[in-house]
């Protein structure tokens, strides 16, 4: 198994990490925080240092839920006159009547322009569930671009509103560097 290294050291959580890793204890948030990380925010681990990637799929255990957006070339206009910077809140909207699939989620920006893309198909029926239950989302981008700029690339991150509170403070003292940030030596 690949890991993407810095310098020699492991950036990333082992995709194959045990399950409990990510899960809070209850009452508890999650232990980790977003970092800026090439223009976007990535999750970092709060003891390791340690990236978290997108596609980690022990993230739902711990109510964080992440996607690359599609479609944004389809809706450019719409995409191009919203604010989508990384850590902007956004809105997710259910289309059950799409005829392109009755799980479709769209995606919207806070001020309710949009559509500015979807939620993977792939995992837009398992959002579809989370968001019929009527739990409290808040949804944010973590890799985007700002008002006037074409995009090419938009990822999401829907958790409870405390969670993404929490992950957008700022990480505390004492903590490890996050890996992206270490030296190679």
């Amino acid at each position: 198994m690949a890991f993407r290294k810095q310098g020699g050291s492991l950036m990333y959580v082992p995709s194959d990490a045990l399950a409990g890793r990510f899960v809070p204890p209850p009452g508890r948030m999650p232990a980790f925080h977003l970092v800026e990380y090439a223009g976007a925010l990535r999750l970092c681990e709060d003891a390791t240092g340690l990236l978290v990637g997108p596609t980690n799929r022990h993230l739902a255990a711990a109510g964080m839920y992440v996607t690359n957006a599609r479609g944004e070339k389809y809706h450019a206009r719409a995409a191009r006159a919203a604010d989508l910077r990384p850590g902007q809140p956004l809105r997710l909207v259910p289309e059950p009547d799409n005829p392109h699939d009755p799980f479709a989620i769209a995606v919207h920006s806070a001020d309710g322009i949009g559509p500015v893309g979807y939620i993977n198909k792939q995992k837009a029926r398992a959002w579809s569930k989370l968001l019929a239950t009527g739990a409290k989302w808040g949804t944010i981008s973590i890799r985007g671009t700002g008002p006037g700029q074409a995009c090419n690339g938009l990822a999401v991150l829907s958790a409870s509103p405390a969670v993404i509170r929490h992950l957008l403070s700022p990480r505390p003292a004492g903590l490890p560097a996050p890996a992206l940030l270490r030296s190679a030596n």
